[in-house]
């Protein structure tokens, strides 16, 4: 039995971290740039993360509201979205989703702020 709610806790601790991971991501505290792969099949825009790492955005049309909230407009509808743009950005990582693209990681845009270009 004992060892039983030591599992239980050691995996509470893990996932309140993986929360805590998921909370940082959804705040708009990603610093990323825009890239246009429009020239590679099946490819937009997308995010580069300062370690080169590439978030494919999902672009939604229609945003379903959970039952007990209001319609959440996407953050993406009102974006101009322009290669080498500076932003940051919050993000959900989609599991289980594929692209035609394939270049990163689909994500779910929770809120995006541009960001002025560091000045030389």
């Amino acid at each position: 039995m004992k060892y039983i709610i030591l599992i239980g806790l050691v995996a509470l601790m893990l996932s309140c971290n993986q929360e805590e991971a998921t909370k940082n991501e959804k705040g708009c505290s990603t610093l990323a740039v825009v890239r246009d792969l429009r020239g590679l099949d099946g490819c937009s825009f997308v995010f580069e993360l300062a370690d080169g790492k590439k978030l494919e955005p999902l672009l939604s049309h229609c945003v379903l509201p959970p039952i007990d909230s209001e319609p959440q407009k996407d953050p993406l509808s009102d974006f101009e979205f322009a290669d080498g743009k500076q932003v940051r950005i919050g993000y959900e990582v989609l599991e289980n989703q594929i692209s035609i693209c394939m270049a990163g990681t689909i994500v779910k845009i929770s809120c995006i702020e541009e960001v002025a270009a560091p000045k030389d």
